[in-house]
């Protein structure tokens, strides 16, 4: 008797947590499903302070990525741990920092970008200088072949 009331209640407790998936709204698509998002930060946009990035998902885990900033354009080729939008990827990135005269330098390299399931977005990374531009000349970064590559914000699964 003893073993059928425990068994009961492990079966009672396993069907309230089964009970909390969302089938409530089959129609309504959710985060989980969508395969675009739009984000806005710092350093976003190619290294900008201030930037937005277009993401779309073509094809299961792997997105494209491009986007502008304010004196900065960049390019990526994400791949993500999750078959969803809205979570951390893997990203190798291009970045322009200026443009014209004030071209300060293009970078290329990997990022790791964590994305919160709502929200919030940040990423790390290294890049190697490609090339150098009119405004690096003269600096005391003139000789510089790498640096970190980083970027903070939010970002909207459309």
């Amino acid at each position: 008797m003893k073993q059928i009331v425990i068994t009961l209640l492990f079966a009672f407790a396993i069907h309230v947590l089964f009970a909390q998936e969302n089938d409530y709204y089959p129609d309504k698509q959710s985060d989980n499903d969508k395969k675009v998002a739009i984000n806005l930060g710092v350093m976003m946009g190619g290294g900008s302070l201030l930037g937005v990035d277009f993401e779309v998902m073509p094809v299961n885990r792997f997105g494209i990525q491009a986007g502008v900033g304010l004196s900065s354009f960049g390019f990526g080729l994400n791949y993500h741990f999750k078959n969803r939008i809205n979570s951390p990827f893997l990203s190798f990135v291009y970045w322009q920092q200026g443009l014209k005269e004030n071209h300060y330098a293009s970078y290329v390299g990997p990022m790791y970008n964590f994305r919160l399931k709502k929200v919030l977005q940040f990423g790390i990374g290294y890049g190697i200088v490609v090339d150098k531009g009119p405004a690096i000349q003269g600096t005391k970064f003139e000789d510089v072949t790498s640096a970190l590559l980083y970027n903070i914000g939010i970002f909207f699964p459309l």
